[in-house]
Formats: C-alpha cells, sequence, structure tokens
C-alpha cells in the first residue's frame, strides 16, 4: 500500500525562447533537459569523444565534432536565450543566456519564490539572494582556455552519474574557474566559497584536476579536491597557485591556519575507455585517507570510494540507438568526513558529491531507448544500502573513528527503486519530459510523478 504522506506529484511548465536560434558554447545544460539526457546516451554510443572530459559539467561544448554541433556552432556577434520554469506553482525559474562577439559569455538564473508552504500568503525572496541565483555568472573562451566567475557546481569524474566528490546534484556554490585545452591534455582548477555556517565558520572548496585523451576512445584523469574552513577564516591565498599540491601546502605550513585540522583534500584517479563505438567502461577511484604503515596506525582504514559503470549500445544505427548499462558505487564508512566536520564534503546540508552520501553502496542496471529524432525513453531499477555514517545524516560532524569495522555502519538502511524518464519532442517547439520514480523501504514505499513541457521558438 501507498503511504499517502509519501506520494507527491510535481508539475513543471518550462519556456523556452530562442531569440536567436544558438546557446553559447559554455552554458551548463540543466540535468532535467531532454538535450542532458540525449548527450549521455550520445556519449555511449561514441558519439562527441572529441570533447568528452573528466572536469566539467554537461555542456553545449560537449557537442564539438557531434551530431548536433550544428546547432550550437554558428556564431554570431550577439545572442540571448531565455528559458522559464515553475515547480509545483510556487516558484518561478528562469535561465538566460548571453554571449558577445564569440568569445565572451553571461548566464543568469534568477529565481522568483511566490508561495510560502508555511504562510500561503504570496512572498517574495531577497532579489539577490543566493538561492534566487543558483546558475549564474561570466566568462571567457576561446579554443585552448576558459575563465568563469560565478555560481554554480562541477560535475567531475568519468562515466554518466557516477561522479564521487563533485556533482551536478549538488548545492551551488560561489567560484572561480580556470581551464586550458592543449590538445590531448586538459586542466582545470576552481578555488570557491561554499557557505558562512554556525559561529561565522567560512568554509572553502578548491580543486584542480589534469586528464589526457586521445580524442577517440581513451580518457584518463587524476584530480585532489580540497575543502577548508576556520572561523572568519578568509580565502586562503596558499591555494590560489594552480599546480600545488595540498600536502605541500598543508605540511609547508603555508596556509593561513596553522596546523592539519582545518583542511581535508581527497584524490580521485579517473577512467573512461570506448571500444568499437559500443562498449564504454568508466570508472572513478577515491582516496580520502591513506594508511601508509599499518603495524603503527594499528586497526585503521583506508578512506575511500570507488565507482564503476559498464554500457553497451546493442542497437546502433542511423534512426536508433539503444543502449544496456550497469553501474556499482560504493563510498566508505569514514569517507567524506573529518576530524573537523566543518571540513566535510557538504554545502548547505547536501553532499558535494554522489547525491546518497556515504557510508553506503548501490547496485543498478539500466537501459536507453533513443530513436535519434524526437523520443527517448530511460529505465533504471536498483539496490542501495546506506549506514549510520552517511554524510545525509549529521552533516557537520566529524568521523567517529577511522577504525575498520562494519560497512555500512550500524543499522543498515535498504532501499529498491525504480526510476523511469520519458523525453518526447513533439515537433520542433514543443518538447514533453517526464519522470517516475518508486522508492520501497521496508513498510512503505515512495512515489513520485514529474511532467515537464518546454515551449521554444
Amino acid at each position: 500500500m501507498i503511504n499517502k504522506n509519501l506520494l507527491s506529484f510535481n508539475l513543471s511548465f518550462f519556456l523556452l525562447l530562442n531569440i536567436v536560434p544558438n546557446i553559447s558554447l559554455s552554458v551548463q545544460i540543466p540535468n532535467k533537459w531532454f538535450e542532458y539526457q540525449k548527450r549521455n546516451i550520445l556519449l555511449d554510443a561514441g558519439v562527441g569523444w572529441e570533447s568528452i572530459t573528466n572536469f566539467s559539467p554537461a555542456s553545449f561544448n560537449s557537442y564539438r565534432g557531434s551530431e548536433s554541433q550544428k546547432d550550437f556552432r554558428k556564431k554570431t556577434s550577439f545572442e540571448k536565450n531565455i528559458f522559464i520554469q515553475t515547480n509545483n506553482f510556487d516558484v518561478i525559474n528562469s535561465f538566460i543566456s548571453l554571449r558577445y562577439k564569440t568569445h565572451f559569455f553571461c548566464h543568469l538564473s534568477p529565481s522568483l519564490n511566490i508561495t510560502n508552504k508555511i504562510n500561503p500568503a504570496p512572498t517574495l525572496n531577497p532579489f539577490f539572494s543566493k538561492e534566487n541565483w543558483d546558475y549564474s555568472g561570466f566568462g571567457y573562451e576561446n579554443n585552448w582556455a576558459i575563465l568563469f566567475l560565478g555560481t554554480g557546481n562541477e560535475n567531475w569524474g568519468s562515466g554518466n552519474n557516477i561522479q564521487l566528490a563533485l556533482s551536478d546534484k549538488s548545492r551551488s556554490y560561489d567560484y572561480f574557474l580556470l581551464g586550458s585545452d592543449y590538445g590531448r591534455v586538459r586542466v582545470r582548477y576552481i578555488h570557491g566559497f561554499l557557505e558562512n555556517i554556525d559561529d561565522n565558520i567560512n568554509r572553502f572548496i578548491n580543486a584542480r584536476g589534469i586528464e589526457w585523451t586521445n580524442k577517440n576512445s581513451l580518457l584518463i584523469g587524476i584530480s585532489e579536491i580540497t575543502i577548508y574552513s576556520g572561523e572568519n577564516r578568509s580565502l586562503d591565498f596558499g591555494y590560489l597557485n594552480p599546480i600545488s599540491s595540498h600536502l605541500e601546502i598543508e605540511y609547508n605550513n603555508r596556509l593561513n591556519i596553522y596546523g592539519n585540522r582545518n583542511s581535508n583534500a581527497v584524490w580521485q584517479l579517473h577512467l573512461d575507455i570506448l571500444l568499437k563505438n559500443r562498449l564504454r567502461i568508466s570508472c572513478n577511484y577515491l582516496y580520502d585517507e591513506f594508511v601508509l604503515d599499518p603495524d603503527i596506525e594499528i586497526g585503521k582504514e583506508h578512506g575511500k570510494a570507488y565507482s564503476a559503470r559498464i554500457s553497451y549500445t546493442a542497437i546502433a544505427s542511423s534512426n536508433l540507438l539503444l543502449t544496456i548499462y550497469g553501474k556499482l558505487i560504493k563510498v566508505g564508512t569514514p569517507t567524506f568526513r573529518h576530524g573537523n566536520g566543518f571540513n566535510n564534503f557538504v554545502s548547505d546540508n547536501k553532499p558535494l558529491g554522489w547525491y546518497k552520501g556515504s557510508d553506503g553502496r548501490d547496485l543498478s542496471l539500466g537501459i536507453n531507448f533513443y530513436n535519434r529524432k524526437n523520443f527517448l525513453i530511460s529505465i533504471l531499477s536498483g539496490y542501495n544500502e546506506s549506514g549510520i555514517e552517511s554524510i545525509i545524516y549529521r552533516n557537520y560532524e566529524p568521523y567517529e573513528d577511522y577504525q575498520v569495522g562494519s560497512f555500512p555502519s550500524g543499522e543498515i538502511k535498504e532501499t529498491l527503486y525504480l526510476e523511469c524518464y520519458l523525453g518526447y519532442l513533439i515537433n520542433s517547439n514543443i518538447h514533453v519530459m517526464g519522470g517516475i520514480e518508486r522508492v520501497k523501504m521496508k513498510k512503505h514505499y515512495d512515489l513520485n510523478f514529474n511532467m515537464r513541457v518546454q515551449l521554444s521558438y
């Protein structure tokens, strides 16, 4: 039986006004868009690998060299796009994209909360509050470099939807981005401010990565991501050098706070392989804490995580793509926590990376269908285990200990889930998107339905 308190219905309407039928290449694709789902399916079939990268959100830049390239590469002196969305009829979200003389770009996402669910009277949030400008900023991009300053989030890691430390499902944060593309080698650096919380604790994020690609079938990368914090702490100049390492900075006492309890770093290896444009293998391996000498650090475990995804495009023709895939994600019990809880990998009470947190594992199987024209459907079914030390609980508290113990820890929460996403382009002007999610737990299950209509002209 469905628990009525857990039944939710979400109806959203989209309006996309293309004043000029082009979108700035650097604009992030919202993960609910038809184009986002389409991009992921095409990558599994080998389309767009000329520009695939470990270190950015899905963007229209990902279509370089792909069948969609012609839709986004036309150059104009000025272009503008407006995107408006309502959720449950109480929030109006918009997305405005601007590009000037090819290289300069700006995107804004002003939102307006018109209903307070506690107090039904209409209310207006402060216009310049952070929650009203989730994906906004400006920058410069040419063939080999990109600079960006604004609010958003990053999606670092190989594969579709298996990111560990940074994902586009996190809360937005303010940051500066610098990236360079030297052909087969690419580098990425970000430095930003997460939030100010208890007793004026300032929290910051710093990340750097490098990757190599043959632009055809192989992508290898390595990255370091650091969270640092402190009471009234300012931006730390020690992390401004994009080629420095957290360990080198911390152990040489080059931070603006002395000691090693005010910052926390993780290191990742990324690998993406495409075989004959049909079989794709993606994996990420992450270390949070190293046990260098088990004879001294007795009983202590590594803080680590890994994710893997294997997909096979069973049907690949000029008018049809059918892909079957499986995913495995495991994040250790103490991973993403720190001895100082303000350095945990969370922001605004949500994980920065894998949205299911830590101290857990997830196994799922899925199928994607796309007719390469106007219809796609994605179905995913899986099983998840989560322990009591997951960072989705007690977000800013430190780890209990780093001793080897049961995994997942404590009372385990087990979940079976089924997700379905449907996208249909009625014509060039009307897009219909919807989804159903069913989550089963011990004594009840959630049933969520959402629908979106996108109009463009």
